[in-house]
């Protein structure tokens, strides 16, 4: 990457990262015992923090989750045994008989350990205990497993929400989700984490039995944002909720411009919930239709079959040239070849413009230019930029003006036009669209990497285990005010988190919505435009939300 800036002139160029840094990027690491290491050491420390004030409640629930998983780890069990001590002093105060008698159990097991009846099978009668102060530093001693084997007999009876037996009609509210396990400490629902989600989840139930959705909408996404693992029954009424705020805006404006977030917000919806699919299209058959009562089609050309291609040459050095509208292709190609390559340039354009921000937008001026070098090496001597990498990107700009467009590629890559080349050309779409400031090396990676096939999309998230194990991960404060690349043995980190981030956020309300708040957040902060365009409060909320989302519930690109 190259950046020169004089007074407002900003050169840019985005190297691509697929294969000059293929060696940085290795097989996914999914080894179970680290993910068990990782989690216990994190719910170690948010407990310590929480009992130091005196959330002895918290600290309970977060140690609690883990606590299979500690290996017989006697600090952590010890913090357990003093988390008990200051939780039952709580409930005692409160006069919560039934919680208290529930809680001195689970200190007794500690204190005493495991008797034989338990380990058959059967746990023996305890008596109930003394509470000690929390500062009491009595040894822990009884092991994870039987801790384990003793507690699961506290499990409670499942409840579950009924799935919505027609798809045409609204989904319905059930009654109150609960979890099988909501008393056994082993389980992952007993977390403070947890707890807020559902508490804002039952809200959302309400909500939409009440058929306020758009509330609910707003109380389902902060449920999921907080936990995923709490929306599996409920996703289809939040899908509900968010096709139903499209029918209220749509009705609200019925004959003016149409929102190009209309389809983008419909077709995640869709995805969200196929058994809506009916509903879903035939509000986008009403847009179709809206668009050409009042001339809203796009005039760009989209479909590639109809562009129009012109072949000129040979030039110095024996180049051709494949001219359209928007591009300029210099090769040494026969002219089918090139023809593909030019008209595939232009679907890229259209898709890239339509995904990120809803049209395509007016013709390129200047044009791009494009060099297809035959092998690595030419491309290498030609630009100077290294063999390994399938290609790169140039951009000049001044504020919001493109002043020249440039992409280097070489056709002995074989990825070059299922990648590369819908990489690269998203660059290019993204130059200027965002506002005067240059695209963020995050945010133009991120997004033009899920322009890629989802097998290369996925190699970038698959590695993100391995960083976090290696402490590579940045937190999202620095990576999102981050000036340019990091140094290089942390280019693999930034890239797989860079997709990442950018893909959770996109998930979270498309594409066109991530464009609206990069534009916000370059003018005004991203921060605050977080608040404003997702309702997330801070960048330690956005990196908690998005930490949770990646290693609790394993999130993949699907684009």
């Amino acid at each position: 990457m190259l950046v020169m800036n004089t007074s407002k002139l900003m050169l840019t160029v985005c190297i691509s990262v697929a294969m000059f840094f293929a060696q940085l990027l290795s097989a996914a690491d999914t080894d179970a015992k680290f993910q068990k290491i990782l989690a216990v050491q994190k719910a170690l420390l948010e407990g310590q923090d929480h009992f130091k004030k005196g959330n002895y409640q918290a600290a309970v629930f977060i140690l609690e989750a883990q606590i299979a998983s500690i290996d017989g780890n006697k600090e952590y069990l010890q913090l357990l045994h003093n988390a008990y001590q200051g939780h039952i002093r709580d409930l005692q105060a409160k006069g919560l008989s039934e919680e208290i008698s529930k809680y001195e159990k689970r200190l007794q097991i500690l204190d005493s350990g495991i008797t034989q009846s338990a380990k058959s099978g059967t746990v023996a009668p305890v008596s109930t205990p003394a509470v000690v102060p929390a500062s009491a530093t009595a040894p822990v001693t009884a092991p994870a497993s039987a801790i384990a084997s003793a507690l699961s007999k506290f499990a409670a009876p499942t409840k579950t929400v009924e799935q919505p037996k027609k798809a045409q009609d609204a989904p319905k509210v059930r009654g109150k989700i609960e979890d099988a396990n909501e008393d056994n400490p082993f389980s992952f629902t007993n977390t403070q984490r947890y707890y807020d989600a559902r508490l804002r989840l039952d809200q959302a139930e309400k909500e939409f039995a009440g058929k306020n959705f758009r509330l609910a909408s707003k109380l389902y996404e902060e449920a999921y944002r907080l936990e995923p693992k709490v929306m599996p029954q409920s996703v289809e009424r939040w899908a509900y909720c968010r096709l139903y705020s499209v029918v209220e805006a749509m009705n609200q404006r019925q004959n003016t411009k149409l929102d190009p977030l209309w389809e983008n917000e419909i077709r995640v919806s869709l995805s969200m919930a196929p058994q809506l699919q009916s509903f879903g299209n035939s509000l986008l058959q009403n847009i179709d239709q809206r668009k050409q009562e009042i001339g809203a089609i796009n005039p760009q050309q989209s479909n590639p079959s109809a562009v129009e291609v012109k072949h000129t040459g040979p030039y110095q050095g024996n180049w051709y040239l494949a001219e359209t509208k928007n591009f300029r292709v210099w090769h040494h190609l026969n002219q089918a070849d090139a023809t593909q390559v030019a008209k595939s340039s232009e679907a890229c354009r259209v898709d890239a413009g339509m995904k990120w921000f809803g049209s395509v937008g007016n013709d390129w001026t200047p044009i791009c230019e494009i060099y297809l070098h035959s092998t690595a090496q030419e491309y290498s001597k030609s630009t100077g930029a290294p063999a390994v990498s399938p290609g790169h990107t140039t951009l000049k700009t001044e504020g919001i003006r493109v002043l020249s467009r440039r992409i280097d590629l070489h056709t002995d890559e074989a990825n070059m036009m299922t990648g590369v080349l819908p990489h690269e050309t998203t660059h290019v779409v993204l130059a200027g669209r965002l506002g005067e400031q240059p695209v963020p090396r995050w945010a133009d990676e991120g997004m033009a990497v899920l322009a890629e096939p989802k097998i290369r999309i996925q190699k970038h998230l698959d590695n993100l285990p391995k960083h976090a194990r290696e402490n590579t991960l940045f937190h999202v404060s620095r990576l999102m005010q981050m000036a340019d690349y990091p140094e290089p043995k942390l280019v693999g980190p930034f890239y797989a988190q860079s997709v990442s981030l950018v893909d959770y956020l996109t998930r979270l309300k498309g594409p066109q919505a991530f464009s609206e708040f990069m534009k916000d957040g370059l003018k005004n902060g991203y921060e605050s435009a977080l608040s404003r365009h997702y309702g997330i409060q801070s960048y330690n909320d956005l990196n908690q939300s998005w930490w949770n989302a990646c290693f609790s519930n394993n999130t993949a690109a699907k684009n």
